[in-house]
């Protein structure tokens, strides 16, 4: 009796899916893994059809489950309401939370400064879900003090500090945070004394500890700072030896001018023996491991 080779791969798929623990997945050999799919200008921001009007709410929401939908919002929004929904719109200002405020930012563009210049996180602080959406502008464009997500999304494009004191960045991860296929890019120039870029993305641990934090499946664009990446366990800080649980999974690092990504290395500041933290997967752009 013959068996078909579909069937034999189904039954040999069944069977090792029965033999991982709940949640886990079969290794695939480095050179076999695919680039992971990369948010861009063309699966980011407003889609170009959608049709635009003025936003005449409030720049304040304090109502829960407030929507906001096909917009051009001209302020900073100021997010205390529970559930708030912005899609398909573009905002030219900020979005933050405070008190039990939450958001979630789909398919949008925000620009914390058109036209201008501000030193200003674009997005934060907690309780936020940015999909598919493009972030610019300001010094910092998000910040993730706890419980956030940013899927699919590019980050770039912060704003030159002319007075060359303050320093810029992409992402600033603090707790329980999920970084997952997006183009991270920190690209401001450096101006003296101390303007630039501190990373595309950062975590030190100064203003409180650095943990459980997934990155996965990001392209780290080449930057003008020091580094592509902090891992939480920046020396000299107050919460320098309480990082846990960082994940950085199968990310993608450009080499730019300096062949490792930033000035000094790719990645910087991670303490392999922390508890729960993983460096797995992470390559070069044409091939070759990345090491913190």
């Amino acid at each position: 009796m013959q068996i078909s080779t579909r069937l034999v791969a189904l039954v040999a798929g069944v069977v090792l899916a029965a033999l991982l623990p709940a949640g886990a997945s079969a290794a695939v050999p480095a050179d076999r893994r695919e680039t992971p799919r990369i948010a861009g200008a063309a699966t980011t921001g407003v889609p170009a059809a959608q049709r635009l009007r003025p936003y005449r709410g409030p720049c304040t929401i304090t109502r829960d489950g407030t929507r906001i939908v096909g917009r051009t919002v001209g302020c900073d929004l100021r997010i205390r309401a529970r559930g708030v929904r912005i899609s398909r719109s573009y905002v030219a200002g900020t979005i933050a939370t405070s008190g039990r405020g939450s958001f979630r930012l789909v398919r949008s563009t925000v620009d914390a400064s058109p036209g201008s210049s501000r030193m200003v996180t674009v997005v934060g602080e907690s309780r936020f879900r940015v999909v598919r959406s493009e972030i610019r502008g300001g010094n910092r464009s998000i910040n993730c003090w706890d419980r956030c997500l940013v899927r699919h999304s590019w980050v770039h494009g912060q704003d030159t500090d002319a007075t060359g004191r303050t320093h810029e960045s992409g992402i600033r991860m603090g707790t329980r945070g999920r970084f997952i296929g997006n183009r991270i890019a920190c690209d401001a120039p450096n101006v003296a004394p101390d303007a630039g870029c501190s990373a595309p993305l950062t975590g030190y641990g100064d203003y409180g500890p650095v943990r459980d934090n997934l990155v996965q499946g990001n392209l780290f664009v080449a930057t003008t700072g020091g580094t592509c990446a902090y891992g939480g366990s920046s020396g000299g800080k107050p919460y320098s030896g309480h990082a846990r649980g960082i994940r950085f999974i199968d990310n993608r690092f450009e080499r730019g001018s300096t062949r490792r990504c930033g000035y000094w290395e790719p990645v910087m500041d991670f303490d392999r023996s922390a508890p729960g933290n993983v460096f797995t997967g992470n390559r070069w752009i044409g091939g070759g491991r990345v090491r913190p």
